[in-house]
């Protein structure tokens, strides 16, 4: 047989004959066998037996009177399980109460008496096959409707229920594969929708560990169109790199329907069937119409609903953080808040804030936020550097560090897994290393004084514009925040600097004023003695007066030289010095102090020239001069070398 008459052949309607008479089978057979594929049975048993084989025969022609099991109770099953074909009955008797029997129990469209004309026959079946045909279009159009309204009703209630435009999306997905018998149905966002929402996808057949691995791929199972395109993936003009991908899922037949928004395409949703080349009938293309228009509108409306929401919450989030920076002066206080206001809002599992330089050997953590392990935990907010987990791997080790040194842009990665060289056990978390991972760099002045690292831990996640857009803002704030930090140390460092000099300087005028009074004293008193006295001085007290006023005129001279020196002033000049007179001097003036602590000062000088000090090495000569002239014991003895 050629391959044009298989194809004819398989054209044919069906038609069913049952008689235990092989003659009349062969009879019935050559009378229709042109306009029919004929089916033949030699008893009721045999025929219910095709009829599993073939239910989509169209007409049977059964004998009354048969053995075993009659005409009227074989047609009586048949209207039970297959209710569409059209029952025509052969009866060589006219018994008004088998007849009867046979129409009411067993559907029968016509009933022919025997002998019959084979003209007379032939217009009776052409006619219950015209009823056959009409009475199957309209029960396709039924079931039709009826998977319509219930689809349309599904996918109303999915719209209305959905609480975010991601769960509308995978409700979607599901509703549409389930409905319209497809094995994967894949539901992938486009354009602007891609901010925000992934795609999502439905699979109705166990696939092989090797293929699922092509689900986490969703381009390779989704093409952007315009209009609704049917693929076979056998034709060899429809091969691409994707379809080769979908080889491996067995995916022999493709349906892609475009959700149009505003003119733009929104999303594309593909239906794939594994293991056949059975495609979606019209009706199924004019219903997947109405749900993709119905379908582009509600998600379109959720992610604007979302989009408004997510800029709200950014707003919220930049100002919470702002507000953090003014209200504080705490560096702890302003990262532990950007920590967990980013890792709150981005519903992470946790949030790192590290300040390190290409110079620095580790990263130093300031802020940490970690989700709840689970139910019943608590948020992990360190809110000192003592709650903080410490750096273990070095930066010139970390890939991840290195690379953001030489992009200074954001890392993302959606999955670890996919790329194992840039995984790091760092930072000790709840629940282990990452599966997902967003680094963005603190910049100041063109270079990375830290970053934020973002993490999913138990399931890969990609990372949306929207997400990283956001991380990069609150890294600015950041950035400012650690440099108002630093000058904020500087200053408060500045300022104990300044408390330092200024107790110096009261503990300095102290001492100046206790040294101005003793020689002051010694003076003043003979010449009031004198005074009250009405006498003059004696020798004695003369010379006390002259050195304690020689004391305090060299003290005065000092101070001078000290603020000549301290403004630059001092102009050196050369005499000659009494180095016996002047280590007496000195120890004139350490004496009143080592009586006030219980030392005894001994001096021992030997004979030296005279000899003629720069003034401007006055201080180091008096230094040396005192370290090698005077040495206190521990007994609190003092020895002079």
């Amino acid at each position: 047989m050629s391959i044009k008459s298989r194809r004819e052949l398989a054209n044919k309607p069906k038609l069913l004959v049952v008689d235990d008479e092989p003659d009349n089978l062969d009879l019935l057979y050559r009378t229709f066998y042109r306009q029919f594929k004929v089916l033949r049975a030699e008893s009721g048993y045999a025929a219910l037996e095709v009829l599993t084989k073939h239910p989509d025969v169209a007409v049977i022609i059964s004998d009354q009177r048969m053995p075993g099991m009659s005409g009227t109770e074989f047609l009586r099953q048949t209207a039970d399980q297959y209710p569409n074909i059209m029952r025509i009955i052969l009866t060589g008797y006219t018994d008004v109460e088998d007849l009867v029997g046979a129409i009411n129990q067993g559907k029968v469209f016509k009933y022919v008496t025997k002998p019959w004309e084979a003209t007379d026959l032939k217009i009776v079946v052409t006619q219950a096959l015209d009823a056959h045909q009409l009475l199957r279009s309209r029960t396709e159009e039924l079931e039709r409707v009826l998977q319509q309204e219930t689809l349309l009703n599904a996918m109303t209630n999915t719209i209305r229920g959905a609480a975010t435009a991601q769960s509308m999306m995978q409700t979607v997905v599901e509703t549409v594969g389930q409905h319209m018998g497809a094995d994967i149905c894949v539901l992938q966002p486009l354009g602007e929708a891609l901010d925000a929402v992934t795609s999502t996808i439905y699979t109705a057949v166990a696939l092989p560990l090797s293929a699922a691995g092509l689900l986490q791929q969703p381009h390779a199972l989704a093409w952007e169109v315009k209009e609704m395109t049917a693929l076979s993936l056998d034709d060899e003009d429809t091969l691409t790199v994707e379809s080769q991908n979908l080889a491996a899922l067995d995916v022999q037949a493709t349906l892609l329907v475009p959700l149009i928004s505003k003119q733009q395409p929104l999303a594309v949703l593909a239906l794939h069937r594994c293991g056949t080349t059975d495609t979606w009938s019209d009706g199924a293309r004019q219903l997947l119409a109405t749900v993709a228009d119905q379908t582009a509108l509600a998600l379109s409306q959720a992610i604007t609903y979302e989009q408004i929401q997510a800029l709200a919450r950014r707003e919220q989030l930049l100002n919470a953080v702002t507000q953090a920076i003014r209200s504080s002066l705490e560096p702890q206080a302003i990262f532990a808040a950007i920590t967990h206001e980013l890792g709150q809002v981005l519903s992470v599992d946790s949030c790192v804030l590290s300040l390190w330089t290409a110079v620095d050997d580790y990263m130093q953590c300031v802020g940490l936020y970690e989700a709840p392990a689970q139910e019943g935990f608590e948020s992990h907010i360190a809110e000192d550097e003592a709650g903080l987990p410490r750096s273990q791997t070095p930066i010139r080790s970390n890939p991840v560090l290195q690379e953001l040194l030489t992009s200074k842009q954001p890392i993302q990665i959606d999955d670890l897994s996919q790329r194992p060289e840039m995984t790091v056990q760092d930072q000790p978390l709840q629940a282990g290393g990452a599966r997902s991972l967003l680094v963005v760099p603190l910049i100041s002045e063109g270079e990375i004084i830290g970053s934020i690292s973002l993490r999913h831990i138990r399931h890969p996640h990609p990372w949306r514009p929207g997400e990283i857009d956001l991380a990069q803002s609150v890294a600015i704030q950041a950035a400012i925040a650690v440099q108002q930090s630093r000058l904020y140390q500087k200053t408060r460092q500045q300022t104990e600097q300044l408390m330092v000099l200024d107790r110096q300087k009261t503990e300095f005028f102290q001492n100046i004023s206790h040294e101005f009074r003793t020689p002051l004293t010694l003076t003043l008193g003979p010449l009031e003695a004198a005074v009250n006295q009405s006498r003059g001085l004696d020798f004695e007290e003369s010379t006390i007066a002259l050195r304690n006023a020689r004391r305090l005129l060299r003290l005065v001279n000092q101070l001078l030289d000290l603020q000549r020196l301290d403004a630059g002033r001092m102009q050196p000049t050369f005499r000659p010095v009494n180095i016996e007179a002047f280590i007496k001097d000195v120890v004139t003036a350490f004496q009143p102090y080592c009586e006030r602590q219980g030392l005894r000062l001994e001096t021992r000088l030997t004979a030296s020239p005279t000899v003629f000090l720069d003034l401007e090495k006055f201080d180091k000569v008096l230094y040396n001069l005192l370290s090698n002239a005077v040495k206190f014991t521990p007994e609190g003895r003092a020895d002079s070398m």
